[in-house]
């Protein structure tokens, strides 16, 4: 899994949710791995708030998860994707308007942004 920037219970529980089912674990497997109840594995993955840290350190133990903390300074592996994503997008529509001024065209009116 790559790093993995967790901003709230709910994306928290996602994540454990897709990681599960990435590994093709029942939540009552993988509640037995880690030694807590499927109830509360359910809650974890719906978002609930309220779950306790030594059960987060053995979920997360027995998905093969580490939990690293970082300075809030560093840049996020999810914002460098979404500006490369951006960076694409300038460049497509940047080609575009080149293509279109080059053959004399202009954009049909649903391609005005």
């Amino acid at each position: 899994m790559r790093d993995v920037t967790v901003s709230d219970w709910n994306k928290f529980g996602a994540i454990i949710k897709a990681e599960r089912a990435d590994q093709a674990l029942s939540q009552h497997e993988l509640a037995a791995r880690a030694g807590v109840s499927r109830s509360w594995l359910a809650k974890l993955e719906a978002g609930h708030r309220g779950a306790e840290f030594e059960q987060i350190l053995r979920l997360l133990e027995a998905l093969g998860l580490s939990l690293v903390l970082r300075s809030g300074a560093s840049a996020r592996p999810e914002d460098e994707a979404i500006r490369d994503l951006m960076d694409k997008q300038q460049r497509s529509a940047e080609n575009r308007r080149r293509a279109w001024s080059a053959d004399g065209l202009k954009p049909a009116a649903s391609d005005h942004g």
